[in-house]
């Protein structure tokens, strides 16, 4: 039995003596380590476009070369799993558009056609509808139902929405 042990042992060792066979052992390790070194960059740039923490891409490339060429795929799977969901510039423009669209709801508007209106406008140009009017003592822009100027404090005239005397 030692015998056909021996045997087996040989002709493997012959095997992998061979010049072609321990070049291409060569370039496969080569390559083992070149794929296990570039899954520790990309985890690394990944957790630098997902946190804002100067720590974590460090800690998570670490891991990959931590865990061996062997066990680096293991690694990439943990990495896949604790990494945030969405990138920085993502949640950033999710922040602006959410910004933009509160903005845009806030702007006022005219109570008949829902278009936006200055507040200073005395008339809705698509409409034509009553926005406002002038105060008589400072010319400010006063709502239709103000029964005081907001600017100076004079009583307006009928001070409620039957005042509809408006300057052309």
């Amino acid at each position: 039995m030692d015998d056909i042990g021996a045997a087996i042992g040989d002709a493997i060792a012959d095997f992998f003596a061979t010049p072609l066979v321990a070049l291409l052992a060569l370039f496969v390790g080569a390559y083992l380590v070149v794929v296990w070194l570039a899954s520790a960059l990309w985890a690394f740039v990944d957790m630098r476009r997902r946190t804002d923490n100067p720590i974590a891409p460090y800690a998570s490339a670490a891991v990959v070369i931590l865990a061996s060429p062997v066990l680096f795929p293991f690694a990439l799977v943990v990495h896949r799993v604790v990494r945030p969901d969405a990138f920085i510039s993502e949640r950033r423009l999710s922040e602006l558009r959410d910004g933009a669209l509160e903005a845009e709801a806030s702007r006022p508007r005219c109570p008949e056609c829902r278009r936006v209106v200055d507040e200073s406008w005395l008339l809705c140009p698509a409409c034509r509808r009553p926005l406002g009017h002038r105060c008589h003592a400072c010319g400010g822009t006063v709502g239709l139902n103000w029964p005081v100027c907001a600017w100076c404090g004079e009583p307006l005239e009928g001070g409620g929405p039957r005042q509809l005397r408006v300057r052309a």
